[in-house]
């Protein structure tokens, strides 16, 4: 069984590899750091925010690793006008297989 003490390493392991998010906005990459990083009991939440100055149809979300690398992606399609910010969660659940 994992304990809390692993889970509690893995979640570091995985804030500590992080080095922001990006989006496709019509077709373009807009790079935007991370909003917030939470570790619940068995998951961590990744937060991203796009805010007012970005506009245009939203087709993926991507978490980048400080390699380089595309961590975490979530599709979407959605149309963002410059009312507001939008808010993304990835969340990745930690148990024992």
């Amino acid at each position: 069984m994992i304990t809390q003490d692993g889970i509690k390493t893995l979640s570091r392991l995985i804030k500590d590899n992080i080095l922001g998010s990006r989006a496709v906005v019509d077709g373009k990459y807009v790079e935007s750091d991370i909003h917030k990083i939470e570790t619940t009991k068995n998951s961590v939440k990744i937060y991203t925010y796009l805010d007012e100055t970005v506009v245009g149809r939203i087709t993926r979300h991507e978490i980048i690793t400080k390699d380089g690398y595309v961590f975490l992606e979530k599709a979407d399609n959605v149309t963002k006008t410059d009312e507001r910010g939008l808010l993304t969660m990835f969340e990745i659940t930690i148990k024992e297989g």
